[in-house]
């Protein structure tokens, strides 16, 4: 892992991201301190679907969570609307 300054991030961010590609790890310093790190995904992170089917299975699977809306303790988001009324 090597430590790069944010100033540097800016001026070279192709062959840095590059270099993250590649495996390595980088420390972004400002100030002299440590402010964040890139690193290259984790292999289970990186998730791609092998066929057709399971990319359309994953898009049914959020489409129906999304119907069925979300549970904020006692408050149910199930809308955009539903989302910005306030009684």
């Amino acid at each position: 892992m090597r430590n790069v300054s944010i100033q540097e991030l800016e001026q070279h961010t192709a062959q840095l991201v590059a270099e993250v590609e590649a495996g390595n790890r980088l420390t972004l310093i400002r100030g002299g301190r440590a402010v964040a790190e890139l690193v290259p995904p984790a292999a289970d992170t990186v998730s791609r679907w092998t066929t057709e089917e399971e990319r359309l299975a994953a898009i049914d699977k959020v489409m129906n969570k999304h119907q069925q809306g979300y549970d904020l303790g006692g408050f149910k988001i199930i809308d955009r609307d539903a989302l910005y009324d306030r009684d």
